[in-house]
């Protein structure tokens, strides 16, 4: 399976997921084509999932003000920006293998003097569940976090990459020491602060906000409450 096709078998586990721990039809939960076109899915790629029996699909039909969703069949290898596209059984085993650490989980473990959980039960601290932390793809030069696209690079920024290639070797912990090697002509805190500032910029998706640790030697990332 090519490598942007196993990347949005994410979000798709996970919609199967929340269907199953909400005990809801599983197509409330449905992923639309857009999400998966903005992984890099092409309509081969579709096809593909469809025929190999790891994804159904449907066209969403459903009306301004209606409660709930609706669907309506449509030809197997024909699709429109109204597609929405759900794992078989088949496919949840195919996803499961490839994220085994993925469980949906609103629950979020903290201690006393940690932040707290917004109104939404997002977290703006680290406590979340393994799955939910972001997923950096060096070679795509891509961001995402929960199946979207928070930030793609069309040119190579080495400072930006260097700091998310550490955090993605070292599996995303709340804190990392500045990767960027020493430089004799700048200084060293500055270039971290503007390279954080950077970071933040320009997100299609502004979800992970990046800031420094108060010492001008480490970098913190954290998920932004988009409710308040």
């Amino acid at each position: 399976m090519p490598s942007h096709v196993a990347a949005a078998m994410a979000p798709l586990l996970l919609a199967s997921q929340y269907a199953q721990q909400v005990t809801s039809e599983p197509w409330e939960f449905a992923v639309e084509i857009g999400q998966l076109v903005t992984l890099g899915l092409t309509p081969n790629d579709l096809r593909w999932l469809v025929r190999s029996g790891l994804v159904t699909h449907q066209r969403e039909v459903t009306l301004e003000g209606e409660n709930g969703r609706h669907f309506q069949p449509e030809g197997d290898l024909t699709y429109c920006e109204r597609s929405c596209f759900f794992l078989t059984d088949c496919g949840v085993q195919l996803a499961k293998k490839l994220y085994p650490a993925t469980n949906v989980s609103l629950q979020v473990d903290y201690k006393p003097g940690d932040q707290q959980v917004s109104r939404n039960g997002v977290a703006k601290n680290q406590g979340l569940s393994q799955a939910a932390v972001p997923i950096w793809e060096a070679e795509r030069r891509e961001l995402r976090f929960d199946g979207a696209v928070v930030k793609h690079f069309k040119w190579v920024a080495v400072n930006q990459q260097a700091i998310l290639d550490a955090f993605e070797e070292d599996g995303w912990p709340p804190r990392i020491d500045d990767p960027l090697p020493p430089n004799a002509e700048q200084d060293s805190k500055r270039r971290l602060a503007d390279t954080i500032k950077c970071l933040n910029r320009k997100q299609r998706y502004a979800v992970i906000h990046f800031r420094g640790d108060g010492t001008g030697e480490g970098v913190i990332w954290e998920i932004v409450d988009l409710a308040e």
